[in-house]
């Protein structure tokens, strides 16, 4: 009987120490792969985590902290100069972003009821955009809302980028606005939500409260921001087109024969609005309330505050 029960455990020794043997031989070769396999790649391998595949999102941590590394330094390089969240959303609204000319790299401030229609034609022909959109977003121009917020700083304070503003003297534009819109029942409603046809002072009136594209400020940003801009008025459209573009490199013989087979273009801002201007600002009244309206405009762009009455007086 003993001799039996030595020779059981002889044989579980034996078969405990194949199965360490066995153990071992596997692990060496696990761990001997994983070298092969490191220096194969050119990559570093750790030991446990090879058993799940977690490498691959450390690579994409890894480049998405490079990413928001690289974003927040553009951001501090930015933090060098002071445009307000204001003025960024004012640059980058939806219906009346700046013009961007990369070409000439050109900014180009426009306002509606000052010429829009010509400069966006223009703009369109210099750049070969074969599109009878203008007043649409896919009217194929580049705007600065394209852009992102850090480009627009570094594009502003650039000197190497022309910015130009185009405006209108407020009291043409706003009757100007007046008679193409406001002066219409439908077009009131649509817009300010008033059910009936309206006075012009009356407009003058609700415009405090009624905000719109057509009769809203041109001062659109810090004045600051003007003091190195080109800017233009409607009574010199012709002029200024040929001094901006001439700046910018944009002036030639395609651009002087569009001008001319487009004449029409700037004289339709003339129609009415011109030629009534004394039928409707008949008193100082009205006036007045333009200038309080608008005091920005005036001032930013130099605008005569000289009464139409007193003009007309001085001309007889």
């Amino acid at each position: 009987m003993m001799g039996n029960c030595d020779l059981t455990t002889d044989s579980n020794r034996f078969a405990k120490l194949v199965l360490m043997s066995v153990t071992i031989a596997m692990c060496f070769f696990f761990l001997l792969t994983k070298v092969v396999l490191q220096k194969q790649n050119n990559v570093k391998l750790f030991p446990w985590s090879q058993l799940s595949s977690t490498q691959p999102d450390t690579k994409i941590r890894s480049k998405k902290q490079n990413e928001e590394m690289l974003l927040k330094q553009r951001e501090d390089n930015c933090r060098d100069y002071r445009i307000s969240k204001q003025a960024i959303y004012r640059l980058k609204e939806y219906w009346s972003s700046p013009i961007v000319v990369p070409k000439y790299k050109l900014i180009f401030f426009w306002n509606e009821k000052s010429a829009c229609t010509y400069w966006k034609k223009l703009f369109q022909f210099i750049q070969g955009i074969n599109n009878t959109e203008v007043h649409n977003h896919r009217n194929g121009l580049t705007t600065l809302k394209s852009f992102d917020t850090c480009e627009i700083i570094k594009m502003m304070y650039n000197e190497s980028w022309v910015k130009a503003v185009f405006v209108r003297e407020p009291r043409e534009r706003l009757l100007s606005s007046y008679l193409d819109k406001a002066h219409h029942q439908h077009i009131m409603y649509q817009l300010c939500r008033v059910n009936r046809t309206v006075t012009f002072y009356e407009f003058l009136e609700i415009i405090k409260h009624c905000k719109n594209g057509h009769w809203d400020k041109q001062v659109r940003l810090p004045e600051y921001l003007y003091e190195q801009m080109m800017v233009g008025k409607l009574s010199e459209i012709s002029s200024f087109t040929e001094r901006l573009f001439k700046k910018i490199g944009a002036w030639n013989e395609k651009v002087v024969a569009w001008l001319q087979s487009s004449e029409k273009l700037t004289r339709d801002h003339k129609k009415d609005a011109k030629t009534k201007l004394l039928q409707y600002y008949n008193d100082t009244k009205t006036e007045d309330l333009i200038f309080d309206l608008f005091p920005e405009d005036y001032r930013v762009f130099g605008f005569n505050m000289t009464y139409y009455n007193k003009i007309n007086d001085t001309t007889k």
